[in-house]
């Protein structure tokens, strides 16, 4: 079953999955020093934080149940 997203929830999907990808690459970074330590966890925690504020802003599409009809 093919769901039917409007560009807005694609393109807010798209830049959830490149949080993500950024996410993973400061996450894999080797530590060399106490300041690579203290810059992958600042930059590791604001994208954790705009990522979770763009999760939670998304706006989800309308549910459709089957055999279920709304008047809107």
């Amino acid at each position: 079953m093919a769901l039917s997203l409007g560009p807005e929830v694609r393109f807010m999907i798209l830049v959830d999955a490149f949080l993500i990808v950024a996410m993973l690459f400061f996450l894999f970074l080797p530590i060399t020093d106490r300041r690579t330590v203290q810059m992958k966890l600042c930059v590791f925690i604001l994208l954790g934080a705009v990522l979770a504020v763009s999760v939670t802003r998304t706006d989800a599409p309308a549910m459709r149940l089957a055999g279920v009809t709304s008047s809107r």
